[in-house]
């Protein structure tokens, strides 16, 4: 038998060990809470018992392995929280700093020992330090409140938490490389790309089946006509034959390749998915240092804080977590140094001497909102606006008309504080300006609200995971950018006459808001699209260093993108943060917003006069029912491009009621809504005199033959796949079943 080698085990005792130190901190955090006063000091019971196992534990696991430091220290932590069970008194206010300073050096400790090195640290004086505090007081009154001076800080948590805190999971474990966890990404970001390319081979196999169909009824045809009768009716016999043998083994084939394809994507998506939740931890990997954070601050700026973490099992994109970490960091400390007032200042307000931090995260849908709250005194927007003019940002007249909202930016601006003097942790104006670029470089966003004396609330806005990139695709000049969904504000259509020529260049009025408006072409030096037409499509995009609307050609789609990093020289191009393949294999560069809101600071907008605008005719009211913003907007915008009359309903219901108040041309339905589905939709219409003739295209993620029967039962005209989704297509079908109903004799025949 091989002796026992204790080194082995290193790496898992590390592992365990940072578990019972983080269950230790929060259980002795809890303890200093509960010696406030608050609560009687039975009730400090549990929590005593609690940090005794994890101390008992750890010694336990140290011992084993002959780590002969950390054993000392658990021992003596251990001999501390026993003299505690017998009297809570032993634990005097200063006896917290000396514990959880215990704690610090062996969590220290165990970062030594994941670097391998194994040379135990010298804890002579750490543990005398702990041996007389396990000595009872010599005095016996009841236990010592925290000074005022000294400030404190509660913690509590929602028991969900809690639970997902405290459970293990059972069965076994792998302990895997970052470096390959980061391969397996790739290789499901490239497997969506394939995905994505069988589809563009479907499209093509289909428009293939199409032409040889075509082929053989040709064939067929001239076998009955005149060519048939000139001696060619046999070798064109043949030639029919053959290709309807052709025509029935492609119609094989391409139901075959439908199905393989269906199986794939369902396995790519499948697999993209589960590979992302490896790459998930849960933020209570980061929220279960703030504790700690937020009580050190307490006592170092003599205020009394009661903390609230919620939300730490939801789970985020491990390289995001690990970006994020200092800018909340800064945000606590900002919260923790110029939101909070001290107790007395609290009192004079009517307030209650603790002022209360809540740190939360929550999921919605594909992101993830990470949130800092506090209800101190909030942001002075009159210092703002004084620390502004002492910093000559703008012209003072200027300033003096800027909003809150305007003056709230201002706090991201580097190298800007309202503090005259600093301190070690704030008043530097270094932190806030950090925050916004780390968070806009995750294709995140900030936000903020604060209030005098109510609190401020900073919101990080955050995508789940980065492999993949959601985007609006932009045509300019024949060529094709995506634009980040999450930085498009609004999708609109200008005229000449409604931009605004000022000081600083050309712009168009947003909600009382003058926004600049730049040619996107003009950026990267492309030719205008021919013809120019009288109303031009504008994306309005943004981050927090401002907004500015882009004149594109044409929004072709909304789609999610594997994100690629440019190389090379493209690198450093300001307004590019990255590039992808579409399904076609053609590569589009995605735009930087903050990039082209740099670049376009002096842009010239070549807008058709009014003069040149074609004449206005009814082309028709179309009502566009869709529950996404995005996809909806997409649609009325072409539509409107297009002249027609065009409102969004967000589902059958409301479509319905829309339907029966004005006159309408034509329907274009989504099928998967709330409340009403779009073939229920059509389904209703059907059966309804007053609606029966209006034409219905369904437009839909759907594409299979199931789902184009059921939609040709439910009454609808048309049939659009979202994937395969084209302007042109969408008009063409508008036009011909619009002009087909206008048509006197028509009647709706089914």
């Amino acid at each position: 038998m091989s002796p026992f080698d204790p080194a082995t085990f290193i790496a898992t005792f590390v592992e365990e060990a940072r578990d019972r130190l983080k269950a230790l901190t929060a259980g002795v955090l809890r303890l200093e809470t509960l010696s406030s006063g608050e609560l009687g000091v039975g009730d400090a019971g549990d929590a005593i018992a609690a940090v005794l196992r994890e101390a008992h534990s750890l010694k336990g696991s140290a011992l084993m392995l002959q780590l002969t430091d950390i054993s000392q220290v658990a021992h003596r932590l251990e001999d501390l929280f026993v003299a505690a069970k017998r009297d809570p008194k032993v634990l005097r206010a200063e006896a917290f700093d000396v514990v959880l300073g215990a704690l610090d050096v062996l969590s220290l400790r165990l970062e030594q020992l994941e670097r391998g090195m194994s040379e135990p640290a010298d804890v002579t004086l750490l543990c005398q330090k702990l041996i007389a505090l396990a000595q009872p007081p010599k005095d016996a009154g009841p236990v010592p409140k925290a000074p005022a001076g000294r400030g404190r800080a509660g913690v509590s948590r929602r028991s969900s938490d809690t639970a997902s805190l405290s459970l293990r999971r059972a069965g076994a474990s792998l302990r895997v490389p970052v470096e390959k966890l980061d391969v397996l990404t790739n290789l499901a970001a490239e497997m969506v790309l394939q995905s994505l390319n069988a589809s563009e081979r479907h499209s093509e196999l289909h428009r293939l089946e199409s032409e040889l169909r075509h082929l053989k009824d040709r064939v067929r045809e001239a076998r009955l006509g005149p060519a048939g009768s000139n001696g060619l009716a046999e070798p064109l016999s043949e030639y029919a034959d053959l290709l309807a043998r052709l025509s029935r083994g492609m119609r094989r084939f391409v139901d075959q390749f439908d199905e393989d394809r269906v199986r794939l994507n369902l396995i790519t998506e499948d697999f993209r998915q589960n590979v992302i939740e490896l790459t998930m931890v849960p933020l209570s990997t980061i929220f279960d240092a703030f504790p700690r954070a937020v009580r050190d601050l307490a006592r170092a700026f003599h205020k009394q804080v009661d903390l609230t973490i919620t939300g730490g099992d939801t789970e985020l994109d491990k390289k995001i977590i690990e970006q994020i970490t200092d800018p909340l960091v800064h945000l606590i400390r900002n919260a923790m140094d110029h939101g909070i007032e001290s107790a007395e200042e609290r009192g004079a307000k009517g307030k209650p001497p603790a002022a209360r931090l809540t740190i939360s995260a929550e999921q919605r849908g594909n992101r993830i909102l990470i949130s800092i709250r506090d209800d101190g005194r909030g942001i002075d927007a009159g210092a703002l606006r004084a620390a502004a003019k002492r910093l000559a940002i703008a012209p003072p007249d200027e300033l003096d008309r800027w909003t809150d909202k305007e003056l709230l930016e201002l706090i991201f601006r580097p190298g800007f504080s309202t503090r005259a003097s600093v301190t070690d942790v704030s008043g530097r104006g270094v932190g806030m300006d950090v925050v916004r670029e780390v968070v806009t470089r995750l294709d995140g966003a900030v936000r903020i609200q604060s209030e005098p004396d109510r609190g401020t609330t900073i919101v990080l806005d955050l995508p789940l995971s980065l492999a993949l990139l959601r985007v609006v695709l932009v045509e300019v000049g024949g060529e094709k950018f995506a634009v980040p969904t999450a930085a498009v504000r609004r999708i609109l259509h200008v005229r000449a006459d409604d931009v605004v020529q000022l000081q600083h260049g050309p712009a168009i009025d947003l909600d009382g808001e003058m926004v600049p408006i730049v040619l996107l072409g003009a950026l990267f030096r492309l030719p205008p699209a021919r013809p120019v037409s009288a109303r031009r499509i504008v994306l309005v995009i943004g981050s927090g260093a401002g907004q500015v609307a882009v004149i594109a050609d044409a929004v072709k789609e909304e789609q999610e993108l594997v994100f690629k990093e440019l190389r090379g020289k493209l690198r450093n191009q300001p307004m590019f943060a990255g590039a992808s393949i579409l399904g076609s294999g053609e590569i589009v560069p995605i735009l930087d917003v903050d990039g082209v809101l740099e670049v376009a600071q002096a842009p010239v907008v070549q807008l058709v006069a009014a003069a040149e605008r074609p004449p206005q005719t009814r082309a028709g009211h179309v009502l566009v029912v869709e529950d996404s913003l995005v996809a909806g907007e997409l649609q009325k915008n072409i539509l409107v491009a297009a002249g027609y009359e065009t409102e969004i309903a967000t589902d059958g219901l409301r479509a319905l009621d829309m339907l029966l108040q004005k006159p309408w041309d034509l329907v274009v339905a989504d099928v998967d809504m709330p409340n009403m589905n779009g073939l229920e939709l059509t389904a209703r219409m059907r059966a309804d005199a007053r609606l029966r003739e209006i034409p219905v295209i369904i437009v839909t993620a759907r594409d299979s033959d199931e789902d184009r029967r059921q939609g040709l039962e439910a009454g609808a005209d048309a049939f659009i796949v979202k994937r395969e989704f084209d302007q042109h297509q969408l008009l063409d079908r508008v036009r011909k079943l619009i002009a087909r109903r206008r048509e006197p004799a028509h009647g709706h025949a089914r």
